[in-house]
């Protein structure tokens, strides 16, 4: 499983990013809102601890499952 981010909830917080162990996240724009979001860079890596889900104010992540 890995992360997937509803960009319509997202507001660039960036919490995700802050609390992720593995470095899963980079930061890139989202030009249709002109802020700084997550991108979920490595989604191999995901070891599905949740602390994204937890920190995101906004509920805009939830796991998936891998393809």
């Amino acid at each position: 499983m890995y992360p997937v981010i509803d960009y319509d909830k997202c507001e660039g917080v960036l919490a995700c990013y802050e609390v992720c162990p593995v470095d899963l996240f980079d930061v890139g724009n989202n030009e249709e809102k002109d802020i700084e979001v997550a991108i979920v860079a490595r989604p191999e890596d995901c070891i599905e601890c949740e602390q994204c889900i937890e920190a995101c104010p906004q509920e805009a992540i939830r796991l998936v499952e891998d393809e």
